[in-house]
């Protein structure tokens, strides 16, 4: 159990944690203090369509929106959303390692282009007034040395909390954290800090905090998706049913997507990730078989209803 000092955050998953998936795992299982949404970003000059449907559906007070910009520019103008949504807490992330958002110069590139960064910091410091930033970060791109450049920046720029994913960017999410590399980055920032980085059990998040208990917090992503009550067991609050409330989320994330989505195969191709997260266990391999054969929504159905019934059987 943590002290109550601590926030817990839930890093956003794209395609998986929406505003259906945040909703039903606040009310099913919390323990969360914030939630962020999958980033925000531009393509050929356009808001995703997506991105946006899902700030409008968005129905919790405590979410904050992940952006991604390539500059200040572009920061104000995935902003204008949020602020005519009233929210008022943005998450500017300069941490993603996926190739194709690096590629257009955002994301964790922006950590191997200082000055485009400064720009984004720039952008920061100039709205601050009309909202609470906060940034996401790796410790580099292609060195775990390069926050070191940029952070002098970034403890000059208004800001809630910085957020540190303890590995560099090419290594996406493979390999070990840098623990060392973060305990440096945490001596230096001046900012509230918030760890992030293969928490995927009780035990991972004792031991960050018992290495640096001055921190504000911990951000869980892909542990919160495995065990979605570890939010809870971590505060040592009363868990609920695990069973009855794994399904009630379920089956409110797939009515949410036939009720969104035309075409039954989209369904399950939206559906069949999450089990790469709520079953491990090597002994359900026949029925996961089945949820990731599945070609339509009644497939699916039909499918994951007899992997939740044999998990629940043990």
């Amino acid at each position: 159990m943590i002290d109550n000092k601590y926030e817990v955050h839930f890093a956003p998953l794209q395609g998986l944690t929406d505003a259906s998936f945040r909703r039903l795992h606040a009310q099913l299982f919390g323990g969360v203090d914030f939630y962020y949404t999958p980033f925000i970003r531009i393509e050929r000059g356009l808001f995703r369509k997506r991105d946006l449907r899902d700030l409008t559906e968005e129905t919790l007070d405590n979410v904050v929106p992940q952006v991604l910009p390539g500059s200040a520019a572009e920061l104000q103008r995935l902003c204008e959303p949020v602020f005519a949504k009233g929210l008022k807490r943005v998450d500017v992330n300069i941490g993603c390692p996926f190739p194709p958002v690096m590629a257009h110069g955002r994301g964790a590139a922006l950590i191997n282009n200082p000055d485009t960064l400064l720009d984004v910091l720039d952008g920061i410091a100039k709205i601050s007034a009309e909202a609470e930033f906060s940034l996401k970060m790796r410790l580099g791109y292609d060195s775990p040395d390069q926050w070191k450049d940029v952070i002098d920046a970034i403890n000059s720029t208004p800001l809630r909390h910085v957020t540190m994913h303890a590995r560099i960017a090419k290594q996406q999410y493979r390999g070990e954290c840098d623990l060392e590399a973060f305990g440096q980055f945490a001596q230096a920032c001046k900012h509230p800090l918030i760890y992030n980085g293969d928490l995927l059990t009780t035990a991972d998040v004792q031991n960050i905090l018992d290495r640096w208990p001055g921190l504000r917090g911990i951000m869980i992503g892909r542990g919160l998706l495995a065990d979605m009550a570890l939010a809870r067991k971590l505060r040592g609050d009363t868990l609920p049913d695990f069973t009855t409330a794994f399904q009630q989320l379920h089956d409110g994330i797939f009515a949410d997507a036939q009720a969104r989505m035309t075409e039954p195969r989209q369904v399950a191709e939206h559906m069949k990730p999450y089990w790469d997260y709520f079953c491990q266990d090597d002994q359900f391999r026949r029925e996961l078989k089945a949820v990731r054969k599945s070609r339509n929504a009644d497939q699916y159905e039909a499918a994951a209803a007899a992997l939740i019934a044999r998990m629940a059987r043990g």
